[in-house]
């Protein structure tokens, strides 16, 4: 009796299990339910454009290597389209209109001090810190620490303590010279610890054996490039805050100081040594003179190399020296270190791909291919350019300050209406040393006067 209840109970159950698998082979089939993202499954992420106005111009050496780095970023990430608008060198001028008219742009570049004044002073850069903060692209640690010593400082606010601006080309100013030339002479300048007589003495030897050489090369009209020698000699002999203080005189007579008089005389004492016609040699020309063995050296920004390159003959070998050290001087340890630069502008609706991007632009893996170019990259296991090693070293034992002591930075108007006025005229042989520091003392009080 119970086991005939018991195979009734069997029977039962069995038929219960088998009703649902019937309904499901002959109805028709459940919905799946949807997997969740607990499950694993890779959601497509939105689309987000990145818009980047750069300094170069189609077709320059390390606009293609920007470009072809950006096309493997957005292969890598397919979601994040970055357009990038080659504007040229004139980019932040075009910059500020296109903010008053509400375009949309998250990354600019350019020299920091440029960068600086067109959106870090204004108040319209995003600070840097957090995504210096986050992992490097292919380096173990924090994208910060992927860095040169000293590097991100040249983005570095003294008034907020924070970082705006990414160096991705940084440069020293210095001496280049034709090594080759120099080895004929028996001429090897020390790399950071010249003096001026050793230095005066070098561009006398070179003019009285090779006659058909000029010892220093210039294109008279950059402005840019005339005033590195009565600022450097200036910091040289009264120190950088001497210097500045000058320019912030609002009288004009800190310019009076027999430093600077004696910077001026020291330029005087090695005009001469010129090639013929440089207050009216139009750039590039005396760089082309350069490496065709007709000027034996040239101060200039250490991009000088890589500029030159497709000009530069086969077997021309390059190196440099810092700005020689004057005896007695108060800034001897000094040396000028900028960069190019990435600002990100606040307005960025897209923080984390703009980080994104950046640190795969500066990254080893992409820094390695720009530096292999010619240029500098202030980046940690990058390859420095042959022709750049003294760079690194210099900066090893010299204290870095920005451009012109800062002063492009904080005054460009005044560096560029008072201090490059007077010093053209004077570089260029038309006023002498005395009627340029009276140029300065006049026009630094008409400016500052204007500017109350």
């Amino acid at each position: 009796m119970k086991s005939r209840k018991l195979v009734s109970l069997i029977l039962i159950v069995a038929s219960l299990m088998v009703l649902p698998l019937l309904a499901t082979q002959c109805g028709p089939a459940a919905p799946e339910a949807p997997p969740s993202e607990e499950e694993g499954e890779e959601v497509a992420a939105e689309p987000i454009k990145i818009v980047y106005w750069s300094m170069f111009s189609e077709g320059e050496p390390l606009m293609k290597e920007l470009d072809k780095a950006t096309q493997e970023f957005m292969d890598e990430n397919p979601n994040i389209e970055v357009e990038i608008n080659w504007a040229g060198r004139q980019v932040l001028t075009q910059l500020q209109s296109a903010i008053a008219a509400g375009t949309q742009v998250d990354i600019v570049d350019h020299s920091d001090d440029r960068v600086w004044n067109a959106i870090v002073k204004p108040g319209l850069a995003l600070p840097l810190d957090e995504l210096l903060e986050q992992d490097a692209y292919d380096s173990d640690g924090a994208w910060k620490d992927t860095f040169k010593p000293g590097a991100l400082d040249i983005g570095k606010s003294q008034e907020d303590g924070h970082y705006y601006l990414i160096p991705r080309d940084d440069y020293i100013s210095a001496f280049f010279y034709n090594v080759k030339m120099l080895e004929e002479l028996g001429i090897e300048p020390s790399p950071g610890d010249m003096t001026w007589t050793e230095f005066v003495d070098m561009l006398e030897t070179i003019k009285t054996e090779k006659p058909d050489v000029s010892p220093l090369g210039a294109d008279g009209p950059v402005s840019f490039y005339n005033n590195w020698y009565h600022t450097y000699l200036s910091v040289r002999l009264a120190g950088k805050d001497a210097f500045r203080e000058a320019a912030y005189d609002k009288t004009g007579e800190k310019w009076g100081d027999p430093e600077f008089l004696q910077a001026a005389k020291m330029i005087e004492e090695i005009q001469g040594y010129f090639q013929d016609g440089y207050e009216g040699s139009v750039w590039p020309a005396a760089q082309v003179q350069w490496v065709n063995s007709e000027i034996a050296m040239m101060f200039c920004g250490a991009w000088l190399p890589k500029e030159m390159s497709e000009q530069t003959p086969e077997g021309f070998e390059i190196s440099l020296f810092g700005f020689p050290e004057v005896e007695g001087g108060e800034g001897n340890d000094y040396v000028e270190h900028w960069a190019n630069t990435y600002g990100v502008l606040k307005a960025t609706e897209h923080p984390d791909a703009v980080g994104k991007y950046l640190q795969y632009i500066m990254s080893k893996k992409v820094g390695t291919r720009i530096a292999n170019l010619g240029t500098p990259v202030p980046l940690d296991g990058v390859p420095v350019p042959p022709a750049l090693e003294n760079q690194f070293k210099i900066l090893e034992t010299h204290t870095a300050m920005p451009a012109r002591a800062g002063l492009n930075t904080e005054i460009p108007e005044y560096m560029e209406n008072v201090y490059n006025m007077c010093d053209d005229k004077f570089f260029q042989g038309q006023i002498n040393a005395e009627e340029f520091i009276d140029c300065l003392k006049t026009e630094s009080a008409n400016f500052w006067a204007k500017s109350e």
